[in-house]
This record gives C-alpha cells, structure tokens and sequence, in this order.
C-alpha cells in the first residue's frame, strides 16, 4: 500500500487532492499536514509520496525518507509540477492534471513493491 502526504497549500487544494486519490486509489493512505510540520509527518507517517508547494525550502534530502516521489506544485499559469523520483530522475509536467499525479501515485507504488 503506498502513503502519500500532502502538505500543499492552500488547504483547500490539499483537501481536493485528498479527495481525488482516495476516490481513485482507495486502497492507498493519504494524510494531510500543514507545510510547518512536514519534517515531524516525514519521519511518523513514512510516505513514499510527497505532495508540496514549490515554497522555495527545500527539504534535505536525509529527512525524505521513505519517500520515492516527491511532487512539488509550481505556482504559475499553467499549474506545473517538478517530479523528482528516487534514482534521480527529475522532470516537470506542465499544466499537470489529476491523471498525471494518480499515475505518479502509481509509479511509487511500483516502486516500493519491487
């Protein structure tokens, strides 16, 4: 079962995420922190996805974890996301859609079950 942590902000953006993976992928776990606690919920919850805005901070790499991917938010026109998998690969996705993020969901979890 894959664990996914969304500390995106606004709230209600969090929340409507929430609400579409768990729709999607009910199988999956997903809880919702506040950007402030991120390092205490990294460490406690163990995600291996990491849903958060582009706040500029960034999070070393030896408090991830667990985590395999992380999705950060790029607040401009187009809605974008950069993507940074374990192993190093990094892209971005421009104007990225909820089908986008269900699918990085699902490469993680690929990834943790081998």
């Amino acid at each position: 079962m894959v664990r996914v942590l969304i500390t995106l902000e606004p709230r209600m953006y969090r929340e409507a995420i929430a609400l579409a993976l768990r729709r999607s992928r009910p199988d999956s776990e997903v809880l919702l922190a506040a950007e402030e606690s991120l390092n205490g919920q990294v460490h406690d919850f163990a995600p291996h996805v990491l849903v958060r805005s582009d706040s500029g901070r960034e999070v070393p790499e030896e408090k991830l974890g667990s985590v395999v991917c992380r999705v950060e938010v790029l607040y401009t026109d187009h809605m974008g996301v950069r993507v940074s998998v374990a192993g190093g690969a990094s892209y971005t996705i421009e104007d990225a859609s909820m089908d986008d993020l269900i699918s990085l969901v699902d490469e993680a979890e690929g990834l943790i079950s081998g």
